[in-house]
């Protein structure tokens, strides 16, 4: 959900730092101590810091006592150059002139780009289990085992408009045909065009089929597509499914970055086939509008070492299928992946792993390769191991950079939306469910947090200590429940409650832990309803707050959604009395 968050905060409205606000249920129309403005920018940029400077005056006149800063460089400061500390102290010092004090996010635990800035290993790793590898020469390389293939994926077989070996077509010749003219190979591809006709309530135009796969393996699938004036591109998908009832996802890959009108691209997915042993490939669109798009020539094939991992929680292994283990640096040389990239979805994998000059391991042998792989959730999103000690480190270094830099009153730690969790052998060797492990790193971070500005205030992102909303069973790619969650966060740490969907169905269940709460709300709708969901918190202790939240960097509705919140401008200098 974020990058990075700096909350600019009314220094007359916290008190002193980390004091800890203990309120009955804010009465009707009293006002809101806490009313924030989300920024998404990078201050390293000049253009961005003028412009946000220029959102000060009318955050006041607005009353907002709060300017939300969404920056990756806070998570690396010794990384980022001077100019950007520099425009931050800028910010800040700007800032308090309209009577705003400045509070930065740390600690990037479900978007950890800031993590892996300082070792990319540290990403969460999905196991490989037993790979073959077969010697040729000097390199042993992989071997599909077993052999896996997309019948019907180059769409030469088709009678008519209906294409041989899938599973499932949507509306053959009307809005998916037989193209025997614009092909990238041989001599048919499949067209889809005139698909809000054939499909208006929900724009579908998809095929599908069943894959046999190996439980825990690496797998890419590639497509070639051509458009033409195509309205919605960027609806375009490849999809891998668990087959069952549920069809529980096993990619979350972002839509695919299509053009409106191109020349034949080629696009490419990898996952991780964890326990099944049967697949289910989607391609198509979901979302489709006029404009016509072709496919041709998908594939899929296994892969080996792609975003290979190296760290003590992440062990590779060599095994002979006699059960021999053999040995990096005398067996084999050390094995990485050049290309790791995590947020990355595909480059070229390694060709194998290196035998040594004088190996134990002979040509023709059979080896099993064992090992760990990062992967995109979408979005470029990537998460680090909630279990290796040298994160704690990075941590406790970037809030000690904060610290000295800002001084600030509050820290927002960013934990939200963690897709992976739980796979590799540190987290496996604690034998504890994602919800424990969740537990014990908020617990951990409340602590370097407090250790290092003993009187700050803490605040954290509601979802993963939610059960209503992200913290359950079955979340994304995490192996097991995040029940429990929750019991890493003290009362005293402030909860940013982002589920408007809810309209106040899990206020309690943070007011009743002891949580003051404030509300982000917008998101670059100008209908949402954010009056009706703060009417909702009354009487509840700890509603305190709201926050206009906006992905589209786009503040047109910012005065507006303030009076819907709290009744626009609150006093001469945006301040309110304390309820």
């Amino acid at each position: 959900m974020l990058v990075a968050v700096v909350v600019l905060h009314l220094a007359a409205n916290t008190g002193c730092r980390g004091e800890s606000v203990t309120r009955p249920g804010r009465p009707a129309g009293s006002p809101l101590p806490h009313r924030w403005l989300f920024v998404m920018r990078d201050m390293g940029e000049p253009d961005n810091l003028t412009a946000t400077l220029a959102l000060l005056p009318r955050a006041q006149g607005a009353g907002y006592n709060a300017i939300v800063l969404s920056d990756g460089n806070l998570y690396a400061l010794d990384k980022a150059g001077p100019s950007y500390r520099e425009n931050v102290l800028k910010l800040q010092s700007e800032a308090r002139k309209y009577g705003l004090d400045l509070i930065p996010s740390v600690m990037p635990i479900g978007y950890s780009g800031g993590i892996l800035t300082y070792d990319l290993n540290l990403a969460e790793g999905l196991p490989v289990k037993d790979a073959l590898f077969v010697v040729r020469g000097d390199e042993a390389v992989l071997v599909p085992d077993p052999p896996v293939s997309l019948p019907g994926g180059d769409f030469e077989k088709v009678e008519g408009n209906v294409f041989a070996d899938w599973d499932m077509q949507d509306y053959p010749g009307q809005s998916t045909f037989a193209d025997h003219t614009v092909v990238h190979s041989g001599h048919t591809s499949v067209r889809m065009e005139n698909i809000p006709q054939a499909d208006p309530q929900w724009g579908h135009c998809r095929f599908s089929r069943t894959v046999v796969v190996k439980p825990f393996r690496q797998y890419h699938v590639s497509a070639w597509i051509k458009t033409e004036d195509c309205e919605a591109p960027q609806t375009a998908k490849i999809v891998i499914l668990a087959p069952g009832e549920a069809e529980r996802a096993l990619s979350y890959a972002e839509p695919l970055e299509i053009k409106r009108t191109q020349d034949w691209t080629q696009y490419h997915l990898v996952f991780n086939s964890l326990d099944c042993d049967k697949v289910l490939i989607y391609f198509g669109t979901w979302e489709g509008k006029s404009g016509r798009m072709w496919w041709d020539d998908m594939q899929i094939e296994e892969i080996g070492l792609h975003n290979l991992l190296r760290r003590d929680g992440c062990p590779l292994t060599v095994t002979g299928e006699d059960g021999a283990l053999y040995q990096e640096g005398s067996d084999y040389e050390p094995v990485r992946d050049p290309g790791l990239r995590p947020w990355v979805q595909y480059h070229t994998p390694p060709s194998g792993i290196k035998l040594t000059p004088t190996p134990r391991i002979r040509d023709g042998a059979r080896l099993r390769v064992s090992y760990y792989h990062s992967i995109d959730i979408g979005d470029a999103q990537v998460m680090c191991c909630f279990s290796d000690p040298k994160v704690y480190d990075i941590l406790r270094d970037e809030v000690q950079r904060v610290e000295n830099l800002l001084h600030p009153s509050a820290f927002f730690m960013q934990h939200d939306e963690i897709r992976v969790a739980n796979w590799d052998n540190a987290c496996q060797d604690r034998h504890m469910t994602p919800g424990q492990l969740l537990a014990d790193n908020a617990r951990r971070c409340v602590q370097i947090i407090q250790s290092i500005s003993p009187n700050a205030k803490i605040w954290v992102w509601s979802d993963m200590f939610d059960p209503k909303h992200n913290a359950h069973d079955n979340y994304y790619l995490v192996n097991g429940t995040w029940a429990g969650s929750w019991e890493g966060l003290v009362p005293q740490a402030g909860i940013v409650n982002w589920a408007i969907g809810m309209k106040g169905a899990n206020f309690r269940w943070f007011s009743d832990r002891g949580h003051e709460q404030v509300l982000a709300g917008y998101y670059d709708d100008k209908n949402q309803d954010i009056a009706g969901w703060l009417k909702a918190g009354e009487g509840i202790p700890g509603i305190t707050g709201a926050m206009y939240t906006t992905w589209q960097d786009s503040y047109r509705d910012m005065e507006d959604w303030a009076r819907a919140a709290w009744g626009g401008g609150v006093g001469a200098h945006g301040e309110a009395p304390l309820p």
